[in-house]
């Protein structure tokens, strides 16, 4: 009974990679074109993905980065983790002050705290509106 179950089990799979491969020669004109070609559509990192839309008639998207956007996203991402950390250090200074301070000291030590994160709110406003500006 078991048998019965695990043929069925593999018979009804379909094959999740491609099990046929073809071949052809282009001599040098074509071979050019067809590097032209790639290039275009920039999928020069996946030839056959290129040739088998092609064949098929395939709408395929050509996504073309700038690098200046791809560098702004970059340093945009390293400021936000930067940002976490400062969140982190934040709660541990909370923690410290809490921990290692008096009750006369606390207040003075948690307004200077208040005021470094007003200027932080502000940078991160201004940040985001050059986001704003950058994304239009």
């Amino acid at each position: 009974m078991d048998t019965n179950r695990k043929l069925t089990d593999i018979t009804d799979k379909k094959p999740r990679t491609p099990s046929y491969k073809y071949s052809s020669r282009l001599n040098e004109e074509q071979h050019i074109r067809f590097n032209e070609l790639l290039c275009k559509a920039g999928s020069e990192h996946n030839r056959s993905r290129f040739i088998v839309k092609r064949i098929f008639g395939e709408e395929f998207v050509v996504v073309r980065r700038d690098p200046s956007t791809v560098q702004f996203v970059t340093r945009l991402n390293d400021f936000y983790f930067q940002f976490q950390r400062v969140a982190q250090n934040y709660n541990q200074v909370v923690k410290a002050i809490n921990a290692h301070f008096s009750n006369v000291a606390i207040p003075h030590q948690i307004a200077v705290l208040e005021q470094r994160t007003r200027e932080l709110k502000a940078l991160s406003i201004e940040i985001l509106n050059l986001v704003k500006k950058a994304a239009q």
